[in-house]
């Protein structure tokens, strides 16, 4: 993904991946492909089954292959684990969903078999309309369609299991050694001074470090800081400004505070004239602002920066509080920074 930190031909050695790829796919009897976020292959097709072969080198039949390769990739996101469906020609696949710093980057798509039984049940992903067509090319190479191996579906589903652990490993262990560690290094543009992190540094450490830098050095520090009048309140608030990125909720300030949460509440309101919930709201909105107005970032990219769960409820949020869409507040402010 070419607009946001992480891209998957960054964190993969791709000419490795490819070893283990095809080692992967002589020990499973699947076809093993790579493909990034929009279902676009970006490595060599391990082990491809002929007749799947035949069909993705067709100029117009291709297309058909990517458009299951990116719905099934997504519907893995969705669901939060391996996805097993059946193609447009009837084909079982499945996606096995690569996730770096909870974004969707790609999927290892494998598969290219047939059931022994159930494969009715599985879920066609995409459905051509001229099927006509489809079975017309399936019939003319129908010596190369029965070549395709066959699993049950329980063996199926244990390959995807591997398939999920073994690419969560090397991911992780791709990103913390190589890619974030650099990332880390150059976006907190460490001084002669600092003690630069080592190979064994924490990903979850590096990654939250990252997001909070680039955030806070979009958005500023010094000058948003708030001071409360009631100093009990003071964590709490330092506790928002150094979580930009993330959700705050009242238990996490309640611990920082040693206030519960009904009192803390209490405070906040009394403090600001609000409940917390429309002050927060509000706030994030306010770092959005300037986000529109400074950066060229995208609406999406935004939405994620601040920790928003999805672009559509940041665009209402924006809106409810602002009157505008984000993209209209971006034409009418762009490049005027903030009183």
């Amino acid at each position: 993904m070419s607009t946001t930190l992480f891209d998957i031909e960054q964190v993969l050695d791709l000419d490795k991946w490819e070893k283990v790829q095809e080692s992967l796919a002589l020990a499973t009897h699947l076809a093993i492909i790579l493909v990034d976020y929009r279902g676009r292959p970006i490595t060599k097709h391990s082990q491809v089954q002929p007749f799947c072969q035949l069909v993705r080198n067709h100029p117009e039949l291709a297309v058909y292959c990517e458009k299951c390769d990116s719905r099934g990739g997504l519907e893995a996101v969705r669901t939060g684990e391996p996805f097993i469906y059946r193609c447009h020609f009837n084909i079982v696949d499945m996606a096995i969903p690569i996730m770096v710093d909870n974004q969707y980057v790609g999927a290892i798509m494998a598969g290219e078999v047939l059931l022994i039984d159930g494969q009715e049940k599985l879920e066609q992903v995409l459905q051509v309309e001229d099927q006509e067509r489809l079975e017309a090319f399936k019939e003319e190479h129908h010596e190369l369609f029965e070549q395709y191996p066959q699993f049950t579906l329980a063996d199926l589903q244990r390959t995807a299991v591997m398939l999920e652990s073994l690419s969560e490993y090397i991911v992780t262990e791709a990103i913390k050694k190589d890619y974030l560690i650099k990332a880390y290094k150059q976006t907190l543009r460490i001084s002669k001074k600092a003690e630069v992190p080592d190979q064994s540094v924490d990903l979850k450490t590096v990654q939250a470090d990252i997001r909070q830098s680039l955030l806070e050095n979009q958005l500023g520090t010094e000058k948003d800081r708030y001071l409360a009048k009631n100093k009990m309140l003071q964590p709490a608030i330092d506790l928002i400004f150094a979580n930009k990125g993330s959700h705050v909720d009242l238990n996490m300030l309640a611990d920082v505070t040693n206030l519960s949460p009904s009192y803390l509440s209490r405070q906040l309101k009394e403090e600001f004239g609000e409940p917390f919930s429309q002050i927060y709201a509000k706030l994030k909105i306010y770092w959005a602002e300037q986000l529109l107005r400074t950066t060229d970032l995208t609406i999406s990219e935004i939405s994620d920066q601040l920790g928003y769960v999805e672009a559509s409820y940041f665009v209402r949020s924006f809106k409810k509080i602002k009157g505008i869409t984000p993209l209209n507040y971006r034409k009418r402010h762009k490049h005027f920074p903030m009183d």
